[in-house]
């Protein structure tokens, strides 16, 4: 066998090695639907989590050839409405029909018949900085841009409400519902002018508690 048959064997039996691989990682949906929560998977190990606005899901997760399978899905419990409880049937559909997985570098594509999904990587929440807050049952008015609604935040109890003009990446909060969270904080190189430097992804829903008026 000559040296340019040899390697580009050795190319091949790359590829599909790396196509049968488990995409361990974080990965966020490149460009969701407007108005609505990006789709985010977390795949370590055996174990794959998907959240597309509303509940979480959770199940065991393995490659066959280049398909994705995943078993004992399981999923919380929460009532979703509209836009978000539309996405959540597909995304469950989509990871119950044993998707073809393409990954190219930070991109991973999942498709099934006419349906495609493309994820990029998001940062190893191990990276982050692990802050914990709470978050007022209800948004209060801000202006940023323009008018809107800003979620409140304080690390204690202790201190005032302050308004938070970002996002949390992952958190879908309920109007009328109290929350402790654990966030892990990012540092965002070269920001826009009107954007934050730093970049906040839920970790963990620590606390929640619904609050009466």
């Amino acid at each position: 066998m000559n040296m340019t048959r040899l390697g580009l064997t050795a190319a091949i039996v790359t590829t599909l090695t790396a196509c049968s691989s488990l995409p361990e990682g974080r990965w966020q949906e490149s460009t969701p639907v407007a108005g609505t929560k990006a789709m985010t998977l977390d795949i370590q190990k055996d174990r794959i989590s998907a959240y597309a606005g509303c509940n979480r899901m959770m199940g065991k997760a393995q490659m066959e050839g280049d398909h994705l399978v995943v078993d004992n899905m399981a999923t919380t419990l929460m009532m979703c409405h509209g836009k978000n409880a539309k996405r959540e049937e597909a995304l469950k559909q989509l990871l119950a029909s044993k998707p073809v997985v393409e990954q190219h570098d930070d991109q991973l594509t999942l498709s099934s018949g006419d349906d495609s999904y493309t994820f990029t990587k998001q940062p190893s929440m191990e990276d982050g900085t692990t802050r914990f807050v709470y978050v007022a049952p209800e948004k209060a008015p801000c202006v940023g841009v323009a008018p809107m609604q800003c979620l409140q935040i304080r690390e204690d109890k202790n201190q005032p409400w302050t308004l938070y003009y970002g996002t949390i990446e992952g958190f879908a909060p309920e109007p009328g519902i109290a929350y402790r969270l654990r966030i892990k904080e990012f540092d965002v190189p070269n920001p826009p002018a009107d954007a934050s430097s730093k970049r906040w992804i839920l970790d963990m829903i620590v606390e929640q508690e619904v609050v009466t008026p």
